[in-house]
């Protein structure tokens, strides 16, 4: 029996944290202990309720969302939660090796959670790294680490890397650890690395990997009824945002059958657009279900919401958010599966929906898609993974 830290450090809701949950349920029936280190209590609270594990707190990474919006390449995004700033990644890495000191771990599976990755290379801890594809950028070629738009030029990106490698190691020679010679190798010196996603999915379009096990999504017990109607039916996941009213008018305005799930969106100001075709949701409800009646789908880039409904055959169009949300987005379009748009560009997202309604390559695409992985079997690959952490687990007791 091993000792296993479970370790959550950025991003938001339960996209996060059920992945963690589902391969902790294998772990456990191998008699492995676990502790999970949460950046949300409030979502561990829901998604670890049965299972016998304790939770803590994970150190807080505090940004602003315009922080997020210069990221042309990986470094740039580490720097802006707080890498470049010695002081702000050395509080975080401390609060990290406090836990890891306190819980003695034989290795740590990490979610997103890159300060607690430097902290476990300065305590020497292993570490298996999971997520979908932007969690777990490539790092064998250290001259292309995590491009993510081809804007920015070479040099200028190799500055960013090396002012990041520098704030990274400084904080390391305070603990006498081991430096870096290059930022890449805070990634590369993962024992083992599992992607949950599938390759054409994939953020950062890796081509010869086998770390892909598709996407894990946990079966909900809740269901919804479509509303009543003729014609394609439609399903939106959609957040409260400046802007996403118009999308919530075109679709009022189709007089389609609608479910829209709107995060944020309180009753009074969904009126408007409520009718006996366009239904609200007030919570998360099967979707599955909802991916096997549904002929298209509208996201933000939810990952994996958007693979479930992929698997399913059901095409969308991708509002992203954020450049994560982008280069997934840019995936789906890739394949033809899919369009983008953004909430500024109403013009360009009712042609979209347009297109979707009205084109048949995008459903043809996406029948492709669930063909080439018609024999996915999430509890299989679940399982496989769990045998990637204990062979890992095995190592080290050699």
């Amino acid at each position: 029996m091993a000792k296993l830290v479970i370790g959550w450090e950025l991003g938001n809701g339960m996209g996060h944290i059920m992945p963690l949950r589902m391969i902790a349920e294998s772990l456990l029936k191998r008699s492995h202990h676990i502790t999970f280190i949460v950046r949300d209590v409030s979502s561990a609270e829901k998604a670890l309720r049965g299972l016998p594990v304790k939770w803590m707190q994970a150190p807080q990474v505090r940004y602003q969302p315009w922080e997020m919006t210069r990221t042309d390449c990986y470094s740039q995004f580490l720097g802006n939660i707080g890498f470049r700033d010695i002081d702000k990644l050395h509080a975080s890495t401390q609060g990290w090796i406090s836990l890891l000191r306190l819980l003695k771990p034989d290795a740590a599976l990490l979610e997103f959670a890159p300060s607690a990755m430097l902290a476990c290379h300065i305590e020497n801890i292993p570490t298996v790294l999971q997520g979908n594809g932007f969690f777990c950028p490539p790092a064998d070629n250290p001259d292309q680490f995590g491009i993510m738009q081809k804007k920015l030029p070479d040099e200028m990106r190799a500055a960013e890397d090396a002012a990041l490698l520098d704030s990274v190691n400084a904080v390391i020679a305070i603990y006498q650890g081991k430096p870096f010679s290059h930022i890449s190798e805070l990634y590369a010196g993962a024992s083992a690395t599992l992607l949950t996603t599938f390759q054409p999915l994939d953020h950062f379009e890796r081509k010869d990997s086998t770390d892909f096990y598709g996407v894990w999504v946990p079966t909900q017990s809740a269901h919804a009824s479509w509303p009543k109607g003729d014609g394609k039916r439609i399903f939106a996941y959609l957040t409260a945002r400046p802007g996403v009213d118009n999308v919530l008018k075109m679709l009022a305005a189709s007089n389609l059958p609608t479910l829209i799930y709107c995060n944020g969106l309180s009753g009074k100001y969904r009126i408007p657009f409520v009718s006996e075709r366009c239904h609200f949701i007030d919570s998360l409800v099967d979707i599955r279900e909802l991916a096997k009646r549904a002929d298209f789908g509208i996201f933000h880039g939810n990952h994996s919401t958007s693979a479930l409904f992929l698997l399913h055959g059901v095409p969308s169009l991708q509002i992203p958010l954020y450049m994560e949300q982008l280069m997934f987005a840019q995936r789906i379009k890739a394949i033809g599966a899919g369009e983008i748009a953004t909430l500024d560009q109403p013009q360009r997202i009712a042609a979209a929906l347009n297109a979707l309604l009205t084109t048949s390559d995008y459903k043809t695409q996406a029948d492709k898609f669930a063909e080439d992985n018609k024999h996915f079997d999430q509890e299989k690959q679940i399982c496989r993974a769990a045998n990637r952490v204990e062979a890992v687990l095995k190592n080290i007791e050699r």
